[in-house]
């Protein structure tokens, strides 16, 4: 892993001062990024491990909060930003003529360029990750000013597990006000998906979570949650019928990635209601399905993968609230040169007070 680790993590020192590289020309479309925090997922794990294919060398970072060093004038107008202010960057910047991007859905984009997975730090001018002090702000860029008052951390948030909480929770879901909504998983999406739920009225909000999610179970009630349960010290599917008055949940978020606990989405579900999935098992992983059971109950079964613009804002709407102590899902902070041991820890499940571990630079 070190090796692989020192190819793709590019400090501004290992970038500027050891290859040479000038500092990039700031032009009126474009601007320049003081990284503030990079969040640390899963998919940086893969990365590193090699599940995850990327060019090299890569800037590693794809979850960016920081404030504005330069800006071109026709970006600021653009984006509605000064330098100075507090942005945070979504990790795609699509191409904005394939045929998603013209049908509105850039998220799929064929073409797109992105921070921290997909662009080389080969592309001038090579900043394409927030594993950096700097990072360069593309034309074709999505940046959300934060709200004044706002921290860095709850903006960071703001851009990945807020915002896939409420794509997931309530545009893709459908969770509205009477609904009773269970939450597999109580990481930090789990809990923010919890808090979105909560927040959009639902009735009785369940969420369920392993042994070893000790600090997770712990943070959920204050995120909303009516009941938590421990998977394999209950039996979940009795919870939630009694926590109900038996008419199971009208929609179930799951975010574990877990093939058993997708399938036992589909008991905790009512006739029509709705599952979401959202955890990744991997490419070779099947997930065996009884078909007659989502076919019996007219199960809707709701594949999702990020979020999008308008995630973001509502995230941020919601954040700024101050309902919910998102602050807390950061537990862990790792200087810029201590990447590695940073990644290692999002990775290990024996760090039971682990939530959401960040970078500094």
């Amino acid at each position: 892993m070190p090796e692989i680790v020192q190819a793709m993590v590019l400090t501004e020192a290992r970038t500027f001062e050891t290859r040479g590289f000038p500092r990039p020309t700031v032009g009126p479309d474009d601007g320049l990024l003081r990284v503030e925090l990079a969040g640390i997922c899963h998919t940086d794990v893969d990365i590193v491990t090699g599940g995850y294919p990327t060019p090299l060398p890569l800037i590693m970072g794809h979850e960016i909060v920081g404030r504005i060093e330069e800006v071109g004038t026709r970006a600021a107008r653009k984006w509605g930003v000064a330098a100075g202010d507090r942005v945070v960057v979504e990790p795609m910047v699509a191409c904005g003529a394939c045929p998603y991007c013209t049908a509105g859905d850039s998220r799929f984009c064929d073409n797109a360029d992105g921070y921290g997975t997909v662009t080389s730090s080969d592309v001038v001018p090579h900043l394409w990750g927030a594993y950096s002090p700097l990072m360069h702000l593309a034309p074709g860029a999505v940046v959300h000013k934060v709200p004044d008052g706002m921290s860095a951390e709850v903006g960071m948030l703001c851009t990945v597990a807020i915002a896939n909480a409420v794509q997931w929770t309530l545009a893709r879901g459908g969770v509205v006000q009477g609904h009773d909504v269970v939450v597999q998983g109580v990481g930090p999406i789990g809990l923010c998906c919890v808090a979105a739920a909560r927040a959009a009225g639902a009735r009785t909000v369940i969420a369920t979570g392993l042994p070893r999610d000790v600090l997770d179970r712990e943070l959920a009630p204050q995120f909303g949650a009516d009941v938590v349960v421990t998977a394999g010290e209950r039996d979940v599917v009795e919870v939630v019928r009694d926590a109900t008055g038996g008419r199971l949940a009208d929609v179930v978020v799951d975010t574990t990635g877990s093939p058993e606990a997708l399938r036992t989405s589909l008991d905790l579900v009512r006739r029509t209601g709705t599952v979401v999935s959202g955890g990744v098992t991997g490419k070779d992983v099947l997930t065996p399905l009884p078909m007659d059971v989502v076919t019996l109950k007219e199960i809707r079964l709701q594949g999702v993968f990020s979020f999008d613009s308008a995630s973001v804002r509502r995230a941020m709407a919601l954040a700024a609230t101050d309902r919910f102590p998102f602050e807390k899902l950061v537990t862990h902070r790792f200087d810029l040169h201590d990447a590695e041991a940073a990644i290692a820890a999002v990775s290990n499940h024996d760090l039971t007070d682990r939530l959401k571990v960040v970078l500094v630079p």
